[in-house]
């Protein structure tokens, strides 16, 4: 599925339009995840030229019930909108039931969903597993299939399962890549949690585990105190096996803040 190589990958939101695209080529990365709500034909094409794997990032559900029809009907149509660029991976944003886990406080997780016409009585795991499924049936063959998966686990936090429905060993017989959002100071971790997170999570889901994790301090209101130092120390972190590498959120930030250079260094001091 993947080159033995390492995956040094960037994820890319078009913050800046074509700004985005520049440097790059020479960034060192072997991989790029591209948010497809600013993807063109285009910007595809200039992409494509810099002979780097591309894949496309879907946002799974929009705010409300993944369960309403609507809900359903839209994420298909936009599955079918990025096929049409031919790219043999597609990761699924916000797969999931709505909830601010980024601002986890005491393990519990604020503004989770509530029960609603759709929903009510619903296994909210197993509704999620039948979504993938029915989405993994729409891909031609040879086309990977991932998702970006809340980083908690269930033990310490029942409400990654029970509010989110993101039960990651059930969802992961369907997936066939997972990459966990370690943006470790937002969730208030430390910086040896990334590894030990991607341990875990490879040995319940027996998949291929790319660590997405932070360039900057996030959300963006914040002021910026993410020193290179620890930036450094996330990404030995996330590189170290059983990760097949690691993922950067996002490209825009680190041209936004100066950080490109950081990225570039960190990655081919890793070959």
């Amino acid at each position: 599925m993947y080159h033995r190589d390492m995956v040094k990958s960037l994820f890319i939101e078009f913050r800046f339009g074509e700004r985005s695209l520049k440097g790059l080529t020479d960034s060192g990365a072997n991989h790029l995840i591209i948010a497809m709500n600013k993807l063109n034909r285009n910007r595809w094409q200039v992409l494509e030229k810099t002979g780097i794997k591309l894949s496309i990032s879907v946002n799974a559900f929009d705010y409300g019930c993944p369960l309403n029809p609507k809900a359903k009907e839209k994420l298909f149509e936009r599955i079918k909108k990025v096929l049409a660029f031919n790219s043999t991976e597609i990761w699924l944003d916000h797969f999931r039931f709505d909830g601010h886990w980024e601002a986890i406080k005491e393990n519990r997780i604020p503004g989770i969903h509530q029960e609603c016409q759709w929903c009510r009585g619903q296994e909210r795991v197993k509704a999620l597993v039948d979504i993938a499924q029915e989405v993994k049936k729409m891909l031609p063959k040879g086309v990977s299939l991932g998702y970006f998966a809340v980083p908690y686990k269930e033990t310490e936090v029942p409400e990654l399962v029970s509010g989110l429905g993101q039960d990651h060993g059930q969802l992961a017989e369907t997936f066939d890549l997972l990459s966990p959002m370690l943006y470790h100071r937002m969730i208030k971790k430390p910086v040896k949690y990334i590894h030990d997170y991607v341990v875990w999570l490879k040995e319940k889901t027996q998949k291929p585990i790319l660590p997405i994790i932070q360039i900057k301090d996030m959300p963006d209101e914040l002021p910026d105190k993410l020193s290179e130092e620890e930036i450094t120390a996330a990404f030995k972190e996330a590189a170290r096996p059983p990760s097949i590498g690691v993922a950067f959120f996002c490209w825009d930030h680190a041209i936004e803040k100066g950080k490109s250079e950081l990225i570039k260094k960190l990655f081919k001091q890793r070959g």
